[in-house]
């Protein structure tokens, strides 16, 4: 037992970045409800933005962002126009853009 006291911080010094690895990769997904655009891990949201606060979406990016994606590749991201706060900006990489804008249309979002 004395040993494992030891060894414990190492343990979870290895396993708190692989957890969160495969968070961003593999647990973060994208849902579009009646009133908010969700974030969520492992389905717990971590963000939400109301979709009467979206100026506009588009497969588009700018550098200066709130960032939730987990790619590199511009082509799957969309970018979210918000009409309020200091980050204007709202980054998100859903596994089909183009599926992801048509359900924001679909409820009232302009798409550009």
């Amino acid at each position: 037992m004395e040993v494992f006291l030891y060894v414990l911080p190492a343990v979870l010094a290895l396993a708190f970045p692989v957890l969160l690895i495969h968070a961003i990769f593999w647990g973060m997904t994208f849902t579009v409800d009646e009133a908010y655009m969700r974030v969520r891990f492992y389905g717990c949201t971590a963000r939400k933005i109301a979709l009467s606060d979206i100026e506009f979406a588009a497969q588009d990016w700018v550098f200066w962002n709130e960032h939730w994606t987990n790619t590199v590749n511009p082509k799957k991201m969309v970018l979210l126009r918000r009409r309020t706060g200091w980050f204007k900006n709202f980054l998100i990489s859903p596994p089909s853009p183009q599926d992801f804008l048509k359900e924001l249309a679909a409820k009232g979002v302009t798409v550009r």
